[in-house]
């Protein structure tokens, strides 16, 4: 497994998918394939969704999940054993215990090492003694753990074995009302990945504007030749026209890059950020067309109030 993302306050479910999303664009590796994502419901109940293949995009997520105050995902490439759900066991009014590596391979004693930390959770212990205590006892373990419980708190951390690895990102931020940690391995970018993918779910966390963001292509939209690259989006972040100084784009059905890497990005005459992951897309009669999924129809913007 090459990601795990757990985050608690408003909108915990959309930061964790966000993330996980995020991840998939950003990064190259062993990622969008299988997906699990499960939470804890304002009434302390327990929700899984899950594939096989396609990624964050392919889970069968209710909008009000968005909303859940507790939520975590995993994630790697496709067709991974079954059932699925022990990648990322949960357990309602108690917590969600997530990793990378192989989490939920046998500890010394026999046990999982999800499921030992899960059950230290229903014993009463906190996430980060519980995660420590599992890791500790499990040193060469191929493994790095996230847990959170029912009341937000969150704990994580790698084992001796993983921590000499060279491909780890990590993430944690906590303002004591919003909370996110994310473990990667396996997954290269340009940038620091989790860093990126923090901010994406921060941003769910707490509603405030970071150093990137979604845009996305909600319905057809007209491509222009023009002098320079530039997406024009509305209020919501929505593609509203995309111009291109490429003339080589065939105007009918064709699939191409349409929002080339380092454009920018245009909302009512101001330059507000700058494309940093491509959009491709089908043109057909000068129109760019969607293809109705999120992880196909969307990309991640650089904001320019935020300095790079």
């Amino acid at each position: 497994m090459t990601i795990a993302i757990a985050a608690s306050g408003s909108r915990a479910g959309a930061a964790v998918r966000d993330a996980v999303l995020g991840a998939e664009l950003l990064g190259r590796g062993a990622i969008g394939g299988f997906a699990v994502l499960a939470l804890l419901s304002g009434d302390g109940q327990l929700h899984h969704c899950m594939t096989q293949r396609g990624g964050a995009s392919c889970l069968d997520m209710p909008d009000a999940w968005l909303a859940a105050p507790t939520a975590a995902a995993i994630s790697s490439g496709p067709d991974r054993p079954e059932p699925l759900v022990q990648f990322l066991p949960g357990a309602a009014g108690i917590g969600l215990v997530t990793g990378h590596r192989h989490p939920s391979r046998p500890g010394r004693d026999g046990a999982a090492l999800n499921a030992a930390v899960l059950a230290l959770l229903g014993q009463g212990a906190a996430p980060q003694p519980a995660v420590a205590s599992v890791l500790a006892a499990n040193a060469e373990a191929d493994a790095g753990l996230i847990a959170i419980d029912a009341q937000g708190v969150l704990g994580w951390g790698n084992s001796e074995r993983v921590l000499r690895r060279s491909d780890l990102g990590q993430f944690q931020r906590d303002d004591g009302s919003a909370r996110v940690a994310i473990l990667h391995n396996s997954i290269f970018s340009c940038a620091p990945l989790a860093e990126q993918v923090g901010a994406l779910a921060w941003a769910q966390l707490t509603g405030l504007a970071g150093p990137i963001g979604w845009v996305r292509l909600a319905a057809a939209v007209p491509r222009r030749i023009a002098h320079r690259d530039r997406v024009h989006i509305d209020p919501s972040d929505a593609i509203t026209a995309i111009d291109s100084a490429n003339p080589y784009v065939p105007t009918n059905l064709h699939r191409a890059t349409v929002a080339y890497l380092g454009s920018e990005v245009w909302r009512h005459g101001v330059c507000v950020g700058r494309v940093m992951t491509e959009l491709v897309a089908d043109v057909a009669d000068g129109m760019v067309m969607p293809f109705g999924d999120a992880a196909h129809d969307a990309f991640l913007m650089r904001t320019d109030h935020v300095a790079s």
